[in-house]
This record gives structure tokens, sequence and C-alpha cells, in this order.
């Protein structure tokens, strides 16, 4: 895992003045699941990475710097949870974008596979391999060429529980 993620997470959450507990209490993550995270003793799913952004009130692209330009001819990739996904921001300059757009590579067999809700939307277009999605309860298998468009106030949760390595492009939104 990124050291420097580690160090970010604790800076911010000081930041708002918030405490471990009330990170947890926000994410639905455990103390020492966030604590070891801070320190980086342990990687985190795409998952658990939006909802420490969505508890700490901050863009999932906040922890990949930002890149001045709106042009991406050769995007480069970032990776936090490098054992479980890479992250690749497509988003331009601009403060407070409608949407974010993201090329997402998740790993092989991913086990966190709990749903849950944020506000916004989710377009998930699978570039190669399987995704698995659950929505309201329901899963459905997206193989390459496939997409869904996700209300995210439901219960959802997408992952790649098979042995080969899935990519996608994601676009997402925060706004109601």
């Amino acid at each position: 895992m990124n050291d420097s993620f580690g160090s970010e997470l604790r800076k911010v959450r000081k930041s708002k003045k918030m405490t471990l507990q009330e990170l947890s209490d926000r994410s639905g993550l455990s103390i020492s699941f966030l604590s070891q995270i801070e320190r980086s003793l342990r990687t985190l799913t795409f998952t658990s990475l939006n909802k420490i952004a969505d508890a700490l009130e901050v863009d999932v692209n906040f922890f990949f710097g930002s890149n001045n330009s709106n042009v991406k001819k050769q995007a480069g990739q970032n990776s936090i949870g490098e054992k479980t996904f890479s992250y690749t921001s497509l988003s331009g300059d601009m403060a407070h974008p409608d949407f974010i757009p993201a090329v997402i590579e998740l790993k092989a067999s991913e086990t966190q596979q709990v749903p849950y809700r944020h506000a916004g939307q989710e377009f998930v277009y699978v570039l190669s391999g399987q995704l698995k999605v659950e929505l309201d309860g329901k899963k459905e298998t997206l193989c390459a060429n496939e997409s869904i468009h996700i209300d995210s106030s439901i219960a959802h949760h997408w992952y790649n529980d098979t042995d080969e390595v899935t990519k996608i492009l994601l676009v997402s939104s925060s706004k109601n």
C-alpha cells in the first residue's frame, strides 16, 4: 500500500477534526481497519476508498493528486490499493465537476462484497473481463462492452471475483 495515502488520510481526517470513531461511524469501516490504513499496514478495495472519501466529504480523485490539464493523451495511473485495484483519473483541471471519469483495474478475486449507498450516480462500462454487480439485492454479471447506470442511493456494489483482471470505465457523480 502507498505510504503517502495513509498519512494523507490521517491529515485530512484531522483537518476535519474527525476522530477515527467518527470516520468509522460515517464510513461503516472498523476503527482498527482505518487505523491500519492510516499506518499503511493494510490495503483497501476501491469500495473502501469510496466509503472513506464519502465520509470525509471529498472526491475520490482528491487522493490521487491533481493534474493541471483538461487534455488526457496518456493518462497517468495511480495506485493506492495496488494489490486490489489501480485507478487512472481521466478528470481535467476543473473545480467542482459534475461528473468524475476514471479507468479502474480490479485485480482478481476481490473479497469485499458489501453493498452500500451514497449520493449521486455511477455509470460503469466494462472494458475487459467480468464485473459482478449487486443492485438492491439482485446480482448481475457484466462482460466486456456491457454497462450499467446506477442510482447510488440504492444499495449497490460491484466487484471482480474472477481469476482475471477486470478493467472498467467509471463515470460517477456525487450530485443528488
